[in-house]
């Protein structure tokens, strides 16, 4: 009789090779789609196999990663390229680089946004006034 091939549940493996903080961020990318095998959508509860392609959005990083094994627990990250071996390209990691400063030059810091204004803000904003009026 064959052995049986091992397997682990996706939310569970992208939790232990720590794509994901939780098991429950895991999940939820799985139900919104945002982990593919094969370029169809994979469940939280779908059995992975080693070999598998995995592609992972995660905010504007796409990551594609290979099962390699099945961790029982959490790893550290020294352990991880044991378990999962990442092939995304450079150029993701670039692109997601890009995006991220794109986003810090047009939304403001949270803090920036509820605190009052400081005097180097103050006098940009009188100046930009004047020159509005002017």
């Amino acid at each position: 009789m064959p052995e049986p091939v091992p397997t682990q549940r996706a939310d569970k493996w992208l939790h232990h090779i720590r794509a994901f903080k939780t098991r429950s961020l895991a999940t939820q990318a799985c139900a919104k789609g945002n982990v593919t095998l094969g370029g169809q959508v994979v469940k939280a509860s779908r059995d992975l196999k080693p070999g598998d392609v995995l592609e992972v959005v995660r905010g504007d990083l796409r990551l594609r990663l290979k099962v390699l094994a099945f961790p029982p627990q959490r790893l550290g990250p020294p352990r991880v390229p044991e378990y999962c071996d990442n092939q995304t390209p450079d150029e993701w990691y670039q692109k997601a680089s890009e995006l991220r400063k794109e986003k810090a030059l047009i939304t403001p810091h949270e803090h920036e946004m509820i605190a009052k204004p400081d005097k180097k803000q103050l006098r940009e904003l009188r100046k930009f006034w004047e020159e509005q009026e002017g």
